[in-house]
């Protein structure tokens, strides 16, 4: 049985222009909120790792030299000791590599000649974010949802808390979701016009590029696609440069062609998390995306879909759901749910096309508008209600305060400063000059190779620490003993310089 087109659909009524008015109000309201909120700037490892990515790409080159002090290089050093977050060691020694994959960076890069890389990674996130609506109400229209219930959908996904919280930040996850959707839904169309088949291939491979486990997708694109020889050739020929650039790109900086900058990523899995997963997922699903959600779970047993509809959103939710069960960062905290974002148009879908077969069977058309109408209500103020108390949209302002910090170094702390640090090595990276030492991989073994590295070059020691790293770890402390002062701060951030002049023990 093919998917209905929905093209096939009746005219619009009457209303339908003040209805897609309104819809554009709501969408420019919805980005002036996102941009207000906006922080996707180079953070912590993720985000300054993308960003300095998307640098590495604009340069040509994907190796990079440590900024090491005079008389420790980095051959003498601790592997990780002048290794900001977001880069590993490259192979060879060859001086350092990004961690993360490309895709992010990729299109951060593309929109660079137009908002500049001060705001790229606003531009991109937020771009995205309102690309996964459409994309949510293109999934629901193309699996039968009329138009205001592809729209209820996409309110689903878009007023989530967690969609909210990863569309203000230089992440993957929004980004994921959007090229996830849009490859079924391409794969879905291919089915009237196999032509859709070649750009189901290039957002599919878009999609690896962003997150090599976004290989998943190749379920739903599957069952979409169906047994046809020719759609499933236009699907390769489709991501064909995608694959040809993810493999020249590993070559260039890992050495091997199915190299990716992860490493073994399979040591962090094991069954011992899924329980957690199990029970996070029970307890924050339906509350990120409204108890709506949960009425997918009888999809499998709703007739009046088609087996293939039933089959694409089962396939496309269990395979993200039951990956990342063992995954040991899903159990821990409801904002890890984002792994599963890429399936979270699906989740809405499923969840409405079960909820309408259940109005379909109340007895006058008064009720039905009224019990939808409530389901409208719930999703709008239940989303709101848990954003307010998860704080969704801080973080933006949050991720504000490495490039401010950035800032206020370059304004107050010598040039030739080595910086004790370690979650704001990224960020250090990207928008300064500035030489720093990573605490984590300072210790009794290298301790007085370090110091001695520091008086030879006459260079004076700061640190910048994070509450976590001062109060937690009792840093600078107990890294490089010494007399420490602070000498400023930028919001919760510390930054102290040590006398060179003070006995240490």
């Amino acid at each position: 049985m093919d998917f209905p087109d929905a093209q096939t659909t009746p005219a619009r009524p009457a209303h339908g222009l003040a209805a897609a008015l309104l819809a554009a109000a709501a969408m420019a309201l919805y980005a002036w909120v996102l941009a207000s909120h906006a922080g996707a700037v180079a953070g912590g490892s993720d985000s300054s790792g993308y960003m300095n990515h998307a640098r590495l790409l604009a340069s040509g080159n994907l190796h990079v030299q440590p900024r090491a002090i005079a008389g420790l290089p980095q051959a003498s050093a601790a592997p990780y000791l002048y290794v900001p977050l977001g880069f590993r060691p490259a192979p060879g020694g060859d001086g350092l590599v990004p961690t993360y994959p490309p895709g992010l960076s990729l299109l951060i890069l593309a929109l660079e000649p137009i908002a500049g890389w001060r705001h790229a990674g606003d531009a991109t996130i937020i771009l995205h974010a309102l690309a996964g609506l459409l994309a949510t109400y293109a999934l629901g229209r193309s699996l039968s949802l009329e138009r205001r219930w592809a729209a209820l959908a996409a309110a689903m996904v878009g007023l989530s808390p967690i969609y909210l919280y990863m569309s203000v930040q230089a992440m993957t996850d929004v980004p994921s979701l959007v090229w996830t959707t849009l490859a079924v839904v391409a794969a879905l169309r291919s089915r009237v016009r196999p032509a859709w088949a070649l750009a189901a291939g290039a957002a599919l491979a878009l999609d690896i590029l962003l997150r090599p486990a976004n290989v998943l997708a190749f379920l739903p694109v599957a069952v979409a696609l169906g047994a046809s020889p020719r759609r499933w050739s236009l699907v390769a020929c489709g991501g064909l440069p995608g694959a040809a650039f993810f493999f020249a790109h590993n070559l260039a900086a890992y050495g091997r062609f199915a190299e990716t900058g992860y490493g073994d990523v399979w040591v962090n899995f094991a069954a011992a998390y899924v329980p957690g997963s199990l029970r996070l997922y029970a307890r924050w699903l339906p509350a990120l995306f409204t108890p709506l959600i949960v009425l997918g779970l009888g999809l499998p047993w709703l007739p009046s879909e088609s087996l293939r509809t039933r089959w694409l959103l089962a396939a496309w939710i269990l395979a993200y759901a039951a990956f990342y069960a063992p995954y040991y960062c899903t159990q821990e905290v409801w904002w890890y749910l984002r792994f599963l974002l890429p399936a979270a148009p699906a989740m809405a879908v499923a969840g409405l096309l079960v909820l309408r077969a259940l109005l379909g069977r109340v007895a006058g058309r008064a009720a039905r508008q009224w019990l939808f109408a409530a389901a409208v209500v719930l999703v709008l103020a239940g989303s709101l209600r848990v954003t307010r108390s998860l704080h969704a949209l801080s973080v933006g302002r949050t991720e504000l305060v490495y490039p401010d910090l950035a800032e206020w170094m370059q304004k107050n702390v010598p040039r030739d400063a080595v910086c004790l640090s370690m979650q704001a090595t990224g960020a250090l990276f990207y928008y300064t000059d500035f030489t720093f030492l990573r605490w984590d991989f300072v210790d009794r073994g290298n301790l007085a190779q370090v110091e001695s590295a520091l008086r030879k070059s006459g260079r004076p020691l700061y640190a910048v620490l994070f509450p976590f790293e001062y109060n937690e770890s009792r840093l600078p402390q107990s890294a490089m003993p010494g007399r420490w002062t602070e000498v400023g701060g930028v919001s919760y951030v510390r930054i102290l310089r040590r006398d060179p002049d003070a006995p240490r023990p």
